[in-house]
């Protein structure tokens, strides 16, 4: 949490944020640079960007961050008509990102659906981000975190 959530975002990461990111504003450029905080933790090697009006910066982000250390695929998902399809490709170390899972009703009744599922063992809730785990042996939990 205290490593990933809760850093204070350094003004050189700030001052050399992607010129789209920062003309969308301050909580976007928040959460992007989350984004980047949660996948510099989380080492992977693929990656899935789901989203209904793609974004080059967070693209490029996801990309850059894509090792060869790893098993793990990271899912971004920025859209509103999605079903639990997906979560039969998800392997037991997968992380899904969630953007704005409390945008609309039909966000919010996804993002409800995930945290119900019995395939989802932890869910953090940051309200602009929504993160997602897979983990067996865990007890499952959901977690609202203050962001």
């Amino acid at each position: 949490m205290d490593e990933v959530i809760y850093q204070q975002n350094e003004a050189d990461a700030i001052a050399n944020l992607p010129l789209g990111i920062r003309e969308r504003g301050r909580v976007e450029q928040k959460k992007y640079l989350l984004v980047g905080r949660i996948l510099k933790a989380f080492a992977y090697d693929q990656f899935a960007y789901l989203a209904e009006a793609p974004t080059a910066d967070y693209e490029k982000l996801l990309k850059d961050g894509t090792g060869s250390y790893s098993t793990r695929k990271i899912y971004y998902i920025d859209q509103t008509h999605l079903d639990l399809k997906l979560l039969t490709y998800v392997a037991e170390h997968d992380i899904l990102i969630v953007n704005e899972p409390h945008l609309s009703g039909e966000r919010e009744k996804y993002w409800n659906k995930l945290k119900d599922d019995d395939r989802v063992v932890v869910t953090v809730d940051l309200y602009r981000i929504g993160l997602v785990y897979f983990r067996k042996g865990q007890h499952k939990e959901n977690f609202l975190i203050r962001f």
